[in-house]
């Protein structure tokens, strides 16, 4: 497998956790977006970007999907 598809398939498992888990809009989400970030290596900047990214895509199609069913 290459990291391509890897990459695809942690976008998708990462947004199925979000849908089924939910992810906590509090004040001390930045801290953790930071943590995160420094313990993996990447900028607190790029973590941030993602983290936006993909919550967002995750409400959009969360509301997509509800619009489909009213």
């Amino acid at each position: 497998m290459d990291n391509v598809r890897k990459g695809q398939i942690a976008l998708l498992f990462l947004k199925h956790q979000l849908c089924e888990k939910g992810i906590r809009l509090t004040p001390n989400l930045q801290r953790q977006i930071g943590n995160v970030a420094k313990a993996i290596g990447i900028s607190l900047e790029e973590a941030t970007e993602f983290v936006e990214s993909i919550v967002r895509e995750v409400v959009e199609e969360t509301f997509a999907k509800t619009n489909k069913r009213g």
